[in-house]
């Protein structure tokens, strides 16, 4: 903080080093859901519902566009904890509302597939990779939740640059 620049400067370099680590964990998960897929699958594999180039470059986008949402929500949550304890306690809502949307295709059957749910950023993400991987993969949906996590995650970045440039923020006890 007492460097010569802006404070804007470094959240949004915080959130960019934090971003590039995120997307290399990401694109590493990519690679092992890629790898095995096929053999998940199996012997279950139906004529024609085997996933191609397009499917795996849509699961990559949602995944990393994602990540992003992910690290920008981390950034924010803990600017506003005063100590390592303090951030871990607010992350725990959200991690239980990841694992919660996460879960509850699972036990609806399949989650509801409205364009306009997609919008919603960690339920659109969701939905996005639960439309994939039973093959109802529809363009427009992949595209809203992909823009929604991104827009999100910018949004949280600009909100996390006015956090550092508050004093108040910055020096509370």
């Amino acid at each position: 903080l007492i460097t010569p620049m802006k404070r804007s400067h470094l959240a949004v370099g915080k959130v960019i080093g934090s971003s590039v680590t995120a997307l290399l964990s990401g694109l590493s998960s990519f690679v092992g859901v890629m790898l095995s897929l096929p053999k998940l699958m199996g012997e279950e594999i139906v004529e024609g519902a085997s996933y191609g180039a397009t499917d795996y470059l849509l699961i990559l986008a949602v995944m990393l566009s994602a990540v992003l949402l992910f690290v920008s929500i981390i950034s924010v949550l803990s600017a506003l904890a005063s100590s390592v304890k303090e951030a871990s306690t607010m992350l725990l809502p959200v991690m239980i509302l990841v694992m919660g949307v996460g879960v509850s295709g699972m036990f609806t059957g399949s989650l509801p597939t409205t364009p306009a749910l997609y919008l919603i950023p960690i339920y659109g993400s969701v939905a996005a990779l639960s439309s994939i991987f039973s093959y109802a993969v529809e363009p427009l949906s992949i595209l809203l939740a992909v823009l929604s996590s991104l827009v999100s995650a910018v949004g949280l970045t600009v909100l996390l640059a006015r956090m550092f440039a508050s004093e108040r923020v910055m020096f509370r006890r």
